[in-house]
């Protein structure tokens, strides 16, 4: 083809030409102009950087990052200035568009300077009328456009020759990229209409495509353009990231080619400067790539890491959502901050993906020698693969080795050591970028000019950053050794972490690192030190065991105050979202030189508002100002108090928000969402009807029609009747309970010391509860102190508060004497190992029958006037006396043999907790109260007169102070100490220990008039502020059992009996039970759910009859039933396999149904349920919230049907199922049990 034009004659006539080459040529002046000027900035950076580095060194200089002269300092001002300025950002909120959110602001203007460049170059004397208007408009938009082309290909480069000169990377320069072939794609839309308009007015169209064939190239090259840069879109490339990968390059190929038939000869260097800019990207990449994976002499004795092709690579699955990715054996430096690209063949043969490089640390089975690890996080595709594939081998045990291949480090991060403040921001695993930062910061010691780090690291779930945390625990440390102040806040919004048990605001070192100073009479100092850890709550010394039951002696021990004090002060722990710009301001303004600000993502929206208070702020109100039990946060019954208080404010003219908001209530079931008592809202104002009705009447009247959240109010005796407004509700409450998950029901803010100080702490929680007898099998009548306490533990934990669980084992006494003399004549080794707790029932039941036929007759004989003086002296009750006399004595036989029969109790007790999901933090005991605290206790009693003498006891007479009370005896004659003698050293042993803000009793209602002669004492010796602290937590008795008669019913029977009956029904429906993994654990679940929700759905203080038949039913009020519910939603979530993307893009406003608006209005509840749970202390309130939640999941599982409908429809149908599942499964985790997914 001689001639490549639209008219004749080359890219437009020879004037043309002429004109055209020269505008192309001033393109890549005007290119070279700015690359060179950017060039000019990396060298004054550079220059700056060494002039503080050498300030550094100069001990006289304070603040060496401070600019040392006037240039420096405006150079300082004009990059300030200019880096602020490119910061600015539109956000598109809305859910499906977010996509189009334009660049910031920075990216703007040099758009904008490089469109000013392109127009400029359009029209340069081109637009006038004559002859050739339309072609040479055409010709001018054809050469501007191949002009552009080079760039194009030059930016999309990863080895990057721009970025290599002005010191960049490719992912900075690849926006630019993309925004490159949208600009030429303008401008050869242009020049191709422009000929087309011109053919078409002459009616040429057919003729000159006929005429030219390589004008079919020109629309073929367009369209391949237009293709690529609609499927650069995010919503396309997220897709199948792969495929986009595959087909962009093959795009790219097909475009040169297209362009390169399309063009004249005399255009075409634009085409082969691409190619070169191409060629150049691949073989340094191969280069790199082979230099990388290539090793002539692997070094085998790496970890086993070495070999000739590729790297060795260890994956290990942390939690449910990360893979760590050690791999092996690099020789390639790198910077902090860089990233490279994976290749696994195993888990995707043609997939290659970008990560983060990091330092390796240790992990469980995992060689770290030479290595370097990426963080990676599931979301779908590769990672998911990835993560599955990790997780699978760590259930099988393998510890299979992978091949991988590495090409990089890609990144051109700046120097981090010539800042005096360092701010690290990110999310999740972004910290895989700024934990590398902070620990290359820490090890450039010599020429480091940076003295302090703020390093902030937020998430949704705990175990996404559980990972980070145990690497700054070594972090710490090098900070104080590298003489710079690292402050670490770390913030998990919902699930928990290992920092589940922190207090908020303290430091990191005080949780399960605190040391104890117990010490024990007659105690080993090895096994002091294995005591005070088990029961500090501190990991176990790598030599020490780990169950100390079995190991360290329970003897009575006197106990002292731990402390609580950390070597580090400045790392602290949140479970609200932080306040980023308030995190940044405080260090910026603190530092007298220079501060870097890195974060992981180019947008940190993590003080994002909730739906509610979006709405509620677009109307003006401040949510929680001046209402300091309002908590938007965590509460949407809150945000629409809150809201409705300050639109009322403005309604009714009553300056307070306070007083409204107080007055605002829940009315009757059906009578609207919310009330407003007007009488209390006007309690200083008003008294009579006549006048309440008035004010009801102007305020319903008043209340404004466009609310956007509330329906006109109803009025309703003395009261406001308030309905929410469907649309905002489903479509606010369902994306907060999704976002929100496990955490949707917590307050963390309820249990700090102070608000707003949360650096004051947590209150501190000892719940008391179980406290069975040892050497005595687990019976139903625990059970109802077992599960109350854990539940009461759960919600105080679920409200922020610090909870230490407190088991107080009955295991003292002579009824241990007693079960001793029994072992001694009937006991039979084999049978103590092969059953413990039976064998010593058995015996202690057999022993106490014999004492009481025994007693029997030696009373039989006194009334017969016998002399029983040496039979007494003989007698059982007599032996065990003796027998505990000796174990008080710490006769080293007696202590050994009663410290077996607790061990062996203990680890059976634990078995049985654990199948129930209670956990303990200390197992503590009336044997932990020494003799030596109660003789204090005992000799201060006497000092203060309260206690008298009679007949050789002490006890004490309550007349004078409470008259209904009972005397208690507090010693008898032979000295021995009585319960409520212990109670008292107790109580005031744990109350130096702990410190503690609260404390529960679990025990039950016969024990009422114990506790109150218990705190009644402690008042008079003068602990009201210790009394003011403590309650009895009283509850009603499991009818049908007795212990010392030998009828009790075994929680494991009842446990068998129950499994046997659910495993029955559910054998009924083959196809289902063929899809239970484990259909005898599943059952044992529905066993113990029966028995939970039997327990808990009646009020707590009423006693109830143990009944067989009612615990085994199926239907109705049961454990079964929620536990059904929630495997309903489970498997429809499983039947329609959507994503958590796909349902959190769901159009929620499609949801106008009833059944859904009834369940959203159900969720919105949960947590003031929780609250009310909490302060009432009864787990009655959240059963029955959850059988509600059940029913309305039942009726709207027939009339919402998911399943076949349309996609959208589908989706938002199952986001509000979905949320339903999350509440009703908060909810039963709440009560203590195990939500089954198939049943």
């Amino acid at each position: 083809m001689d001639h490549h034009s639209h008219g004749g004659g080359g890219f437009g006539d020879t004037s043309f030409s002429v004109v055209n080459m020269d505008l192309a040529r001033r393109f890549w002046y005007i290119i070279a102009g700015f690359v060179g000027a950017f060039l000019l900035c990396r060298v004054v950076n550079t220059y700056k950087s060494q002039i503080r580095l050498r300030r550094r060194t100069a001990n006289s200089v304070e603040f060496p990052t401070k600019p040392s002269n006037r240039v420096l300092e405006l150079w300082a001002t004009f990059t300030a200035v200019a880096r602020e300025a490119s910061y600015p950002q539109l956000h598109i909120p809305i859910r499906g568009v977010s996509w189009l959110t334009p660049p910031p602001m920075g990216r703007v203007i040099v758009l904008v300077v490089y469109w000013i460049v392109v127009i400029y170059m359009m029209t340069h004397e081109a637009i006038y009328k004559d002859a050739f208007h339309w072609e040479r408009i055409g010709f001018r938009n054809a050469w501007i456009t191949v002009t552009q082309v080079p760039l194009l290909y030059l930016l999309a480069s990863k080895c990057n020759v721009v970025g290599f000169i002005i010191g960049t990377s490719h992912e900075r320069l690849n926006w630019l990229h993309r925004w490159v072939a949208r600009t030429m794609l303008v401008t050869a839309t242009l020049h191709g209409w422009h000929f087309y308009a011109d053919w078409a007015r002459s009616e040429l169209v057919e003729y000159q495509i006929k005429l030219q064939p390589m004008v079919k190239y020109g629309f073929g090259a367009w369209g391949i353009l237009l293709w690529a840069c609609i499927s650069s879109f995010a919503p396309l490339r997220r897709l199948s990231y792969e495929f986009f990968v595959l087909q962009h390059l093959l795009t790219a190929a097909l475009f040169l080619w297209a362009v390169y038939i399309h063009i004249p000869v005399e255009a075409r260097y634009n085409v082969w400067f691409a190619i070169a800019a191409l060629c150049f990207d691949r073989v340094c990449r191969t280069v790199l790539l082979v230099w990388q994976n290539v090793k002539f002499l692997p070094d085998k004795a790496r970890c086993n890491g070495g070999q000739r092709i590729g790297h060795q690579a260890q994956l290990r699955a942390v939690g449910d959502s990360i893979t760590v990715i050690t791999v092996k054996d690099v020789h390639f430096k790198w910077r902090a901050g860089q990233h490279l690209y994976l290749w696994m063949p195993r888990v995707g043969i043609a997939e290659a993906h970008p990560y983060t490089i990091a330092c390796a640390h240790q992990l469980p089975e995992t060689c770290i020698c030479n290595s370097i690890q990426l963080v990676v996080r599931k979301h779908g595709g590769f990672s998911k693969r990835l993560h599955n594939f990790a997780t699978k081998a760590q259930a099988a045990g393998k510890r299979d080795r992978l091949t991988v291949f590495v090409s990089g480090p890609y990144g051109a991060p700046p120097r981090w050591d010539i800042y005096e403040t360092i701010i690290l921001i990110s999310a999740s695993t972004g910290a895989s970028f700024t934990l590398p930062i902070l620990e290359s910061v820490q090890q450039t010691k010599s020429t480091n000019c940076v003295k302090r780090i703020d390093f902030l690291l937020t998430t949704k779930q705990g175990e996404e950053i559980d990972f980070y945390v145990a690497r700054l625990h070594e972090l710490i440390e090098q900070a104080k050794d590298a003489d710079i102040e690292l402050n670490v806040h770390i913030a998990v919004t919902q699930g928990s972490s290992t920092f589940a048990n922190a207090q908020e605001g303290t430091k990191i070192r005080e949780v399960g690192i605190s040391s104890s100073s117990s010490s024990g009479t007659n105690l080993p100092a090895t096994t002091r030190k294995q005591v005070q850890e088990k029961t500090s709550g501190r990991p176990p010394s790598p030599n020490s065991p780990t169950d100390i039951e079995q190991t360290a002696p329970a003897v009575p021990v006197e106990r002292r105050r731990s402390s609580n004090a950390s070597t580090d002060s400045h790392v602290f722990y949140s479970s609200v979202r932080p306040d980023v710009e308030a995190f940044i301001r405080g260090p910026v303004e603190a530092t007298g030189g220079e501060t870097s600000v890195v974060t992981a993502r180019s947008y940190f929206a993590l003080s994002r508002k909730t739906p509610l208070e979006e709405i509620a702020q677009k109307q003006g109100a401040s949510i929680a100002d001046d209402l300091p039990n309002c908590y938007p946060e965590s509460n949407p019954y809150d945000v629409y108090r809150a809201y409705l208080s300050r639109v009322l404010q403005k309604v009714t003219g009553i300056s307070q928000p306070q007083k409204i908001y107080n007055a605002i209530s829940q009315p009757r079931k059906n009578r609207g969402d919310l009330a407003l008592s007007v009488p209390a809202a006007l309690l200083e104002v008003i008294a009579s009807q006549k006048e309440v009705s008035k004010y009801l009447r102007r305020w319903e009247e008043h209340f404004p029609e466009d609310d956007p959240l509330f329906k006109k109010p109803v009025i309703d005796g003395r009261f406001l009747n308030f309905y929410f407004k469907p649309g905002p509700l489903v479509q606010s409450i369902v994306p907060w309970v999704r976002e929100k998950d496990i955490e949707f029901g917590s307050n963390k803010m309820l249990g700090l010391k102070d608000r707003k100080n949360p650096s004051q702490g947590k209150k501190k929680i000892i719940v008391e509860f179980s406290s069975p007898n040892i050497a005595k099998p687990f019976h139903a009548g625990h059970l109802r102190s077992t599960i109350l306490g854990g539940f009461l533990a759960n919600v105080y934990e679920s409200a922020g508060w610090d909870v230490t669980r407190m088991n107080y084992l009955g295991d003292w006494g002579k009824q241990y004497g007693l079960l001793a003399v029994a072992f001694n004549r009937y006991g039979d080794e084999n049978a103590l190992k092969e059953d413990p707790i039976n064998h010593l029932f058995q015996l202690y039941v057999r022993i106490n029958a014999e004492m009481t036929a025994e007693n029997e007759e030696l009373e039989s004989r006194k009334a017969k006037g016998e002399d029983v003086t040496k039979l007494e002296a003989n007698s059982l009750d007599e032996q065990a006396r003796k027998y505990f006399r000796k174990m008080t004595d710490r006769d080293a036989e007696a202590i050994d043999q009663w410290q077996r029969f607790r061990t062996l109790s203990i680890e059976r007790y634990r078995q049985t907790y654990d199948r129930l999901n209670i956990r303990f933090d200390q197992y503590s005991g009336e044997s932990q109260v020494s003799e030596e605290d109660m003789s204090a206790i005992d000799k201060e009693l006497e000092n203060r007169g309260i206690t008298r003498d009679e007949d050789g006891a002490r006890l004490i007479d309550f007349e004078s102070h409470s008259p209904r009370l009972p005397r208690v005896l507090v010693r008898k004659k032979d000295g021995t100490a009585l319960y409520i003698t212990r109670d008292i050293s107790e109580l005031l042993a744990r109350h130096r220990e702990y410190q503690f803000d609260k404390m529960l009793y679990v025990v039950a209602r016969p024990q009422e008039i114990h506790f109150k002669q218990l705190f009644t004492i402690l008042e008079r010796l003068g602990h009201q502020d210790i009394c003011a602290k403590c309650e009895h937590i009283s509850f009603g008795m499991v009818r049908g059992m007795s212990t010392r008669k030998g009828t009790v019913k075994f929680l494991d029977d009842i446990l068998r009996d129950v499994a046997d009956k659910m495993h029955e029904v559910m054998v009924r429906n083959k196809t289902k039970y063929q899809e239970i993994a484990d259909p005898a654990a599943t059952a044992d679940t529905l066993a113990i759910s029966s028995l939970m929700i039997r327990d808990m759905r009646a009020d707590r203080i009423k006693d109830y009859q143990f009944n067989m038949d009612d615990i085994t039913r199926y239907e109705g009020e049961t454990g079964p039933h929620l536990q059904y519910a929630h495997v309903r939603m489970c498997s429809m979530r499983r039947q329609n396999d959507l994503s958590n993307e796909q349902l959190a893009s769901a159009d929620l406003s499609l949801l106008t149904e009833p059944h859904a608006v009834n369940i959203a209005r159900t969720l919105v509840e949960w947590p003031d349920v929780v609250n009310k749970a909490r302060e009432k202390h009864q787990p009655q309130v959240v059963v029955q919230y959850l059988f509600r939640l059940a029913d309305e999941i039942g009726s709207a599982w027939v009339k919402l049907k998911v399943e076949g409908t349309e996609h959208e429809v589908m989706k938002a149908r199952m986001a509000v199922f979905d949320a339903a599942r999350i509440v009703l499964r908060n909810g039963m985790q709440l009560l203590g049990m195990n939500p089954l997914e198939r049943m």
